[in-house]
């Protein structure tokens, strides 16, 4: 009799352990998600359209950078904003509009109403500044930019949120760099200016978003 009660004794406990254990496994899985800065996405049947936008020219940087941010923007969006009813605009659609008006457009809300997008909102953003290189020095690369992200009502033409991002990667300073390399980094640190974008807008953990730099040099 003793016997079994030692047993079970042990089981419980065991089984106690196993219970803390995973806890902690789900503790760890969910994360530690934040609410975004915007949750203008997060509630009610939506859609919405990413539009980008480039008030500079730099034939060699800049290329398609501004579409290609968008894309990865568009992606994100419908994988993490947590609303079911949200749906978002192909951004094929929303290119070819682009190139139909040859990118000339007065605001990112009359993009929405087109009839061929048919947005609820928009999330455009304008880059005005872009580089990989060190403009000291051609053989350090250095990820910078500077964007300016708006959301707008399309029905209204009403600003729902209005904010500018600067983003350097690396941090703390440029790593040498060969055009090999250099042509490696550059859609890494796409990926990193659409995640800080996108982040405006879906929950999020705001360590992984620190840890971005890092990351893209990996």
């Amino acid at each position: 009799m003793k016997k079994i009660s030692i047993i079970l004794l042990l089981c419980g406990l065991t089984l106690a352990g196993c219970q803390s254990f995973l806890f902690t496994i789900l503790a760890l899985t969910k994360g530690t998600d934040v609410p975004p800065k915007y949750d203008i996405l997060l509630k009610g049947e939506k859609r919405v359209a990413v539009v980008p936008r480039s008030g500079y020219s730099n034939t060699y940087e800049l290329q398609n950078a501004p579409r290609e941010i968008a894309r990865h923007v568009n992606t994100l969006l419908d994988l993490k904003v947590q609303n079911k009813k949200l749906r978002v605009v192909e951004q094929a659609k929303v290119e070819t509009w682009l190139d139909n008006c040859d990118n000339d457009f007065g605001s990112f809300a009359e993009v929405g109403r087109d009839k061929s997008i048919k947005a609820d909102i928009v999330i455009g953003f304008d880059i005005v500044g872009f580089q990989i290189r060190d403009p000291q020095n051609a053989h350090l690369i250095q990820g910078k930019c500077q964007v300016y992200v708006t959301a707008m009502d399309c029905a209204t033409g009403k600003t729902l949120a209005s904010d500018s991002l600067i983003i350097v990667d690396p941090p703390s300073m440029p790593k040498p760099g060969n055009p090999v390399e250099e042509a490696k980094f550059r859609p890494e640190f796409v990926r990193v200016v659409a995640e800080q974008i996108a982040a405006l807008f879906h929950h999020h953990d705001p360590n992984r978003l620190r840890r971005m730099d890092v990351d893209s040099m990996l």
